[in-house]
């Protein structure tokens, strides 16, 4: 029965002690602001007088100003728990007070004051408690549990309304005051309770400490107004806000006065007070349960926004049309249930996809200078039209009003989806400027950084920053990277100006001749190679004459610059026996003869035939060494062999493909192109599955350079589920930017998007059956199962790339493999606002109950166990079929 209840109410697995905890807390707050509010305005009203209301409204901006600068200073800096005791503390010392002032005093203006004193209250609390349950909630439990946590608020209201109605008779208005302090007593010793058991709030992030609080807390302000000015989402909410309030205290005031007038005296106005709080609380309740949470997944967050200030615009123009009783019931009803049971849930969301750090302020800096002006504008303009005879003079202001705070809503949405997809972005990627692979046209700035980098006293850092330059600024790296290699190593050297092979290097021809004369044979054979490939006039006679040297690298060198201008034939027969030499002499001559491989085609087939066979000798003594580092730099010379290949020698390139090295796995995959048709297809499959990154791109420029049709055999690879799912993810990102149409990645998305919710299913069959947490075949086949999901949903996401703008995606898919809950939910929120709905709604829901881990939906697929096993067993993934088999056998069979 109670799983059915947790069902209903959209409670998932290990979420009930939190959700009871915080309907029982926002239930006691609640009601104790339901009878704050109803003895405030009830007394206020009476005691003071309704023409006095504007006035209130503009000194109540001007309290609210300041004490929200103040909330603003700490709300970030601070656990949300902890300022809540401060403020209940507060709160509670005031109204007791403002109790001991009305019991021993006859004075009037303690009435403002409460009512100053309640009013400022209630909006730090309904700001705060939004901060707190969103430091205890991502988004994605957001949507689930805000209706239901607010709905509990709605049920404190409809019994503190209630008990206006019992207990005013019995005790008087005054003396209420007292049961709202013990309401905040039970507040604050609920949160001390929950804190010390589960410790600080599981989303806060507290900042670093410093020697300067005081210049701390104005720098949060500081921030908060800047970052405020600077969102777009927080400008278009602002002025959504801004216009909201002047509606909002309008119609407050339009329906007080009517109020004020049909009910005489101050108990009766009291008790009316708490049967309408309790009859639109009663209806915001059964709202926030039963259909807001489910609207707003069925028509969107942004769609719900635009509700409320249509439904004001609608009591604002009954109003007008008729001022009397019924129409003030028709703008209470809106402000008392349409506006908790909509509005503000949706709003707690926006903020929801705000950077942590700057909630509370973004919150607070509404409260501290949008409310506070939009009631000062409020009370200045009642106060000029309320001795009008014509309210028409007000609430056609008021309209006005709704109708600007429809318009910046409508704004509110656009700026929303913009908002979310670059918090996830600054939260998983480098900041652009550290984007240096797309750096070309950069700021003088950014080029200082990579200097920096360049100039850094790291080899491996300045190498690292010496390929970005090269990349992006060919014609300014070759004079920089000269520059560096002065006063470095002949290691380093030899790693830098190594880079400069593809560029133009003729305007350095000397200072590279320079420093060849000074280096050692590695270096010296390195710089005249490239000056000899860039057709420098010195390079080859100078090389040549090295034919007959000591080193093997420098005879290399020689015979590449001989055939590159060759002589007459008895020089070009000393070249041939030269490099038959190399090739049969010790493992240094034949580690040089890699070097000149490519220079076989320049070859007759008489010249070649002798050499071909010495270099498949070759190829398998330098394979079977144990040295990786001999075996990676053979195969790497390899790309450049295009004969035929040994049988051994393709044996010795399959072995390394499954070694443990992955610089060894890399090396192979470049040399499959050596392998015939049938075997090279499932070993590129295998190296494009590749755990590396490296591995996979080796395989992926294999298959290019091997296929006549690329784009075609990766897409039939992809739709017909060959190989490993790493496998198709890397085909897949291998096609995003090449011409292909929409239409493409569309069915891709589709098919993948399906395939995740079977094997959501499947998991959802698994999960329900008794021994499967017991029995460790079937909780291997459920752990497959998950990551089959998860790699199946990366799949899809990398489908959808080519559908929206470039980056979306790709921020999307990091925010869901992140592995931070809040990164997840708000991936999971910005996937479904995304245009294309035919082609991400299914994917969303799977998503969403994938980062939760809840896999309990209705399945449709399967009617049993058996039928899981028998799926997973016949499935065309290898890992899958092999924990589905295993879980199948007679011992771990319990279906």
């Amino acid at each position: 029965m109670l799983e059915r209840l947790e069902k209903l109410l959209l409670i998932r697995q290990g979420e009930r002690s939190s959700v009871l905890y915080f309907l029982f807390f926002f239930l006691l707050v609640s009601a104790g602001m339901a009878i704050g509010r109803g003895t405030a305005d009830a007394l206020f009203l009476k005691r003071f007088g309704i023409e006095y209301l504007p006035l209130m409204y503009i000194f109540q901006s001007m309290f609210l100003a300041a004490t929200s600068m103040v909330y603003a200073a700490f709300a970030d800096r601070v656990p949300a728990e902890k300022f809540f005791k401060a403020l209940f503390t507060t709160i509670i010392l005031l109204v007791f007070f403002s109790w001991m002032v009305m019991f021993w005093s006859t004075g009037s203006l303690v009435y403002p004051a409460y009512y100053i004193i309640y009013e400022v209250a209630s909006e730090l609390l309904l700001v705060h408690a939004a901060l707190y349950m969103n430091q205890n909630m991502n988004t994605i439990q957001s949507k689930r549990l805000a209706p239901l946590i607010y709905a509990g608020a709605q049920t404190g209201t409809i019994i503190g309304g209630m008990f206006l109605v019992v207990a005013t008779p019995a005790f008087g208005t005054r003396n209420l005051l007292l049961f709202w302090c013990l309401l905040l007593v039970t507040g604050s010793i609920l949160i001390y309770i929950r804190h010390r058991r589960y410790g600080v709030s599981t989303h806060f992030r507290a900042p670093k400490k410093s020697r300067h609080p005081l210049k701390d807390c104005t720098d949060q302000i500081n921030q908060g107004i800047r970052f405020t000015f600077s969102s777009e989402l927080l400008r278009a909410s602002s002025l959504a806000l801004f216009f909201m309030v002047i509606a909002f205290y309008i119609l407050c005031y339009s329906v007080n006065r009517i109020y004020t007038q049909t009910f005489e005296s101050e108990e009766s106005l009291t008790r009316f007070f708490g049967l309408l709080t309790a009859a639109t609380s009663t209806i915001a309740l059964f709202t926030q349960i039963f259909v807001t949470n489910r609207v707003i997944k069925r028509f969107g967050l942004r769609t719900i926004n635009l509700l409320f200030p249509w439904t004001t615009l609608a009591s604002l123009s009954a109003l007008t049309f008729s001022f009397a009783f019924p129409a003030a019931l028709v703008g209470s009803l809106n402000k008392d249930a349409f506006m908790p049971a909509f509005r503000n849930p949706v709003r707690s969301m926006f903020f929801n996809v705000l950077p942590g750090y700057i909630q509370g302020r973004a919150r607070a800096m509404s409260v501290a200078i949008v409310l506070p002006l939009a009631l000062l504008t409020s009370g200045l303009m009642l106060t000029l039209m309320q001795r009008m005879d014509n309210p028409d003079y007000f609430l056609v202001p008021g309209m006005i009003a709704a109708g600007l705070y429809l318009l910046f809503n409508t704004r509110m949405n656009h700026a929303y989806v913009g908002t979310l997809i670059s918090n996830l972005k600054e939260r998983l990627f480098l900041p652009d400027k550290q984007m240096y692979s797309q750096l070309t046209g950069c700021s003088d700035k950014a080029m200082s950084e990579i200097m920096r980098g360049i100039n850094h006293s790291d080899t491996d850092v300045s190498v690292a920053f010496a390929k970005v330059l090269v990349a992006s600024f060919p014609e300014k790296a070759p004079d920089i990277i000269i520059q560096r290699t002065r006063g470095m190593n002949r290691a380093a050297k030899n790693r830098l100006l190594g880079l400069l092979e593809p560029l133009d290097i003729t305007p350095y021809a000397g200072e590279l001749h320079k420093i060849a004369r000074g280096g050692d044979a590695h270096l010296r054979a390195m710089i005249m190679r490239m000056l000899i490939n860039n057709g420098d006039l010195l390079a080859g006679p100078e090389s040549f004459k090295q034919l007959d040297s000591d080193n093997p690298r420098l005879r290399a060198l020689a015979i590449h610059a001989g055939l590159q201008s060759p002589g007459d034939s008895t020089e070009r027969s000393r070249i041939i026996t030269t490099w038959q030499t190399l090739l049969t002499d010790d493992r240094e001559s034949r580690l040089a003869s890699l070097d000149i491989i490519a220079d076989l085609a320049s070859l007759s087939d008489s010249e070649k035939a002798p050499l071909l066979e010495n270099y498949q000798q070759a190829f398998l003594e330098l394979l079977n060494q144990g040295n990786d580092e001999i075996r990676i730099r053979t195969m790497q010379a390899m790309r450049a062999w295009q004969e035929e290949t040994r049988h051994e020698v393709l044996e010795s390139l399959v072995q390394s493909l499954s070694s443990e090295h992955p610089g060894l796995r890399e090396a192979a995959a470049n040399c499959l192109h050596l392998a015939d048709r049938k075997q090279r297809d499932e070993l590129l499959l295998q190296a494009i599955g590749d755990g590396h990154i490296r591995v996979r791109n080796a395989g992926i420029n294999t298959l290019r350079a091997v296929s006549d049709a690329y784009e075609e055999l990766a897409l039939d690879w992809i739709s017909s589920n060959r190989g490993s799912l790493r496998a198709q993810q890397s085909l897949l990102g291998s096609l995003l930017e090449s011409t292909l149409p929409a239409s493409v990645f569309e069915d891709i998305a589709r098919a993948k998007s399906e395939e995740a919710r079977v094997l959501q299913q499947a998991l959802s069959m698994l999960g329900k059956s008794p021994a499967s947490d017991a029995d460790t075949a079937h909780t291997l086949l459920r752990h497959a199962l998950k990551e089959h999901l998860d790699q199946t949903i990366e799949l899809a996401l990398t489908a959808m790339e080519p559908l929206y703008e470039p980056g979306i995606i790709g921020i999307i898919r990091a925010g869901f493999l992140s592995g931070d809950p809040r990164h997840a939910a708000n991936a999971c929120e910005a996937l479904s606002n995304l245009d294309k709905e035919y082609v991400v709604c299914g994917l969303n829901e799977i998503l969403e109950n994938s980062a939760s881990n809840d896999f309990s939906k209705d399945n449709v697929t399967f009617r049993r166990l058996d039928d899981v096993l028998n799926w997973c067993a016949n499935h065309k993934n290898d890992w899958l079929r092999s924990c589905g088999i295993q879980a199948m056998q007679p011992d771990n069979n319990y279906a």
